[in-house]
C-alpha cells in the first residue's frame, strides 16, 4: 500500500530528531529508514523539474519506491554498500523486462538505470493501476473469473516465449518444461480499480528460468488474501487450455 509508507517514515523521521546522540541518531535513520530522507533530497535535487509535492512512497522487499505525479517512479536500494551489486541488480530486471516488454499482453516497467547524488536508481514510467490485493476482497472476488483468465494468458505467453537474448539464463541442461517465470507475481499484479482489468506485472527482480509450478505456486503462496481468491486454479485452467488449443 502507498499512502501510510510516506506518513510512517516522515513521522519516523521527525521522532529521530530527538535522539541525543548524533551517531545514534544516524545508526537509527540508516537501519531503521533506509536513509530514507537522504535518498528523498538526491532525487529532489537532481529531477528539480519534477512535482514532488505530493509524491507517494512504496517499500518493497529490498527497494523504496518513489512515485511522483502518477507518471513517473524511481526505485533505490534500501541498503546500498555496494554500489556495484545495486547496479546489477537492476540492470538484470531491465534486461528481462526489456525482452519480455513485446511478449507479454501487458505493461511492465522500461527501465533506466542511472546514478543519482551517490545512488544507483531504477527509473520508470509509472504504469497506471493499483495492487490487486491492496483492493476489497469482495471486488477480487466480482471479477476473479477475468482476472484469472488474463493471468493465464500472461503466463503462457512469457513461459513459451523464444527470448534469445535472455539464452544464457536458460539451465545448460535444457528440458521442454523450463521457461521463464516471475516467480513472485501475486503480490504484483496491477488492476485498474474501476474495471479490474489487469493493467501491468511489476517487479521483475525475481524472475528466472524454471519450471510451471515454480509460476503457478508463485501466485498464491505468499499472500493468504490470494490463496482464498481461488484464482490460482482458474488461471491454471486457462493455461492449460491454451496450450492444448495450440497442440
Amino acid at each position: 500500500m502507498l499512502a501510510p509508507w510516506k506518513q510512517f517514515f516522515e513521522t519516523l523521521w521527525f521522532l529521530s530528531c530527538f535522539i541525543p546522540v548524533r551517531k545514534w541518531r544516524r545508526a537509527f535513520r540508516d537501519k531503521k529508514l533506509f536513509g530514507y530522507r537522504d535518498k528523498l533530497v538526491a532525487l529532489r535535487n537532481h529531477y528539480h523539474d519534477l512535482n514532488w509535492k505530493n509524491f507517494r512512497l512504496a517499500k518493497g522487499g529490498g527497494s523504496l519506491a518513489f512515485i511522483v505525479d502518477n507518471k513517473y517512479v524511481f526505485k533505490v536500494r534500501k541498503f546500498q554498500n555496494d554500489a556495484a551489486a545495486a547496479t546489477e541488480k537492476f540492470m538484470y530486471e531491465k534486461r528481462i523486462t526489456d525482452a519480455i516488454a513485446p511478449v507479454v499482453p501487458v505493461a511492465v516497467p522500461r527501465i533506466d538505470v542511472c546514478n543519482v547524488g551517490g545512488y544507483v536508481v531504477y527509473a520508470t514510467e509509472f504504469i497506471p493501476g493499483r495492487i490487486m490485493l491492496d483492493l476489497p476482497m469482495e471486488k477480487i472476488m466480482a471479477h476473479r473469473q477475468e482476472i484469472a483468465k488474463t493471468l493465464g494468458r500472461i503466463i503462457y505467453a512469457l513461459f513459451n516465449a523464444e527470448l534469445p537474448g535472455l539464452s544464457d539464463l536458460r539451465p545448460q541442461k535444457q528440458t521442454t518444461d523450463i521457461g521463464l517465470v516471475h516467480g513472485d507475481m501475486c503480490s504484483n499484479i496491477l488492476v485498474n480499480p474501476d474495471t479490474m482489468e489487469i493493467t501491468g506485472i511489476i517487479d521483475w527482480e525475481w524472475a528466472h528460468f524454471g519450471s510451471l509450478w515454480d509460476e503457478f505456486h508463485g501466485i498464491y503462496r505468499v499472500r493468504k488474501k490470494m490463496r482464498l481468491t481461488d484464482i490460482a486454479p482458474i488461471t491454471m485452467w486457462e493455461y492449460y487450455k491454451l496450450r492444448d488449443s495450440k497442440k
